[in-house]
């Protein structure tokens, strides 16, 4: 079968060799048995009609569907946000992948068929025997939704790492006034793959998203702390105490959530129309 990925998230041509997390590690495991195109930022519209199968990776409110609407292919949509969620939109795709049962459960109520598949490179995102020398971690955007001054009050022990979106100065300030380490930009994987292994705890105090963050660190063998109105980021620590997982967060990385079975997931929308 022939695959278009269609990602047309504005930064994706900026970061795209640098990237490296549970959804290309996915795409590249479908990619093994099929041909895979990518289209990012605005090349979808090179695309053509030949097409067996179109991955799209956004919100359902995604204007671009409508452009592929006329193309023959079957169409599924990875969503990356259940925030206002479109019916009319959702109903365009032939599968929703979601990435949380919550979300699941938001989606499947509109008749779609939806697939929960989610994941992070459990080959790439793993523990070693670095020094735990960082005490609290928290890779996040700074912005008010991501509430890095909610675990501001740490003080020097947290480091937080990412850039600044327009609105998160506030965010930001905060943390300079409590006088938390921060390191601004964009960094390789590899370099926030080590912050996760010399982590002692890893805070995520986001109110939605963070479900890669989650993930990652899982794998890298620690259980993260995730605030509790956060329903989609907190479904998966809950879900590896229920299985009886949280002394071992790896395992249960591996058995439920590693890019493979990400991959998997991914297939049965993809081959089973």
């Amino acid at each position: 079968m022939r695959i278009g990925i269609i990602w047309n998230f504005w930064g994706a041509k900026n970061i795209f060799d640098n990237w490296h997390d549970g959804h290309r590690a996915a795409i590249e495991y479908v990619g093994k048995k099929h041909k895979i195109s990518w289209f990012l930022a605005d090349d979808y519209k090179n695309a053509q009609d030949t097409f067996d199968f179109l991955l799209f990776w956004n919100d359902c409110s995604d204007p671009i569907i409508d452009y592929f609407s006329q193309f023959k292919a079957r169409k599924g949509l990875i969503l990356t946000s259940d925030n206002n969620l479109n019916p009319d939109n959702l109903k365009k795709y032939n599968v929703i992948y979601c990435e949380s049962e919550p979300v699941k459960e938001k989606v499947e109520i509109y008749g779609v068929r939806t697939i929960k598949a989610m994941g992070t490179d459990s080959d790439f995102f793993s523990p070693d025997d670095s020094k735990k020398d960082i005490e609290y971690f928290y890779p996040a955007t700074f912005s008010p939704w991501k509430r890095q001054s909610k675990i501001a009050h740490l003080g020097p022990k947290l480091l937080c790492v990412g850039t600044i979106q327009p609105d998160g100065q506030e965010e930001l300030k905060v943390c300079q006034d409590k006088d938390v380490n921060i390191e601004i930009g964009y960094f390789p994987a590899k370099k926030i793959r080590d912050y996760y292994r010399r982590a002692k705890q890893i805070w995520i105090p986001a109110i939605h998203g963070s479900e890669r963050t989650v993930l990652e660190a899982m794998s890298c063998g620690i259980l993260p702390i995730v605030i509790s109105d956060n329903s989609k980021a907190l479904s998966y620590i809950n879900e590896c105490f229920s299985v009886g997982k949280e002394n071992n967060p790896r395992q249960f990385i591996l058995d439920n959530y590693s890019h493979k079975i990400f991959g998997k997931q991914l297939l049965k929308g993809i081959e089973n129309g």
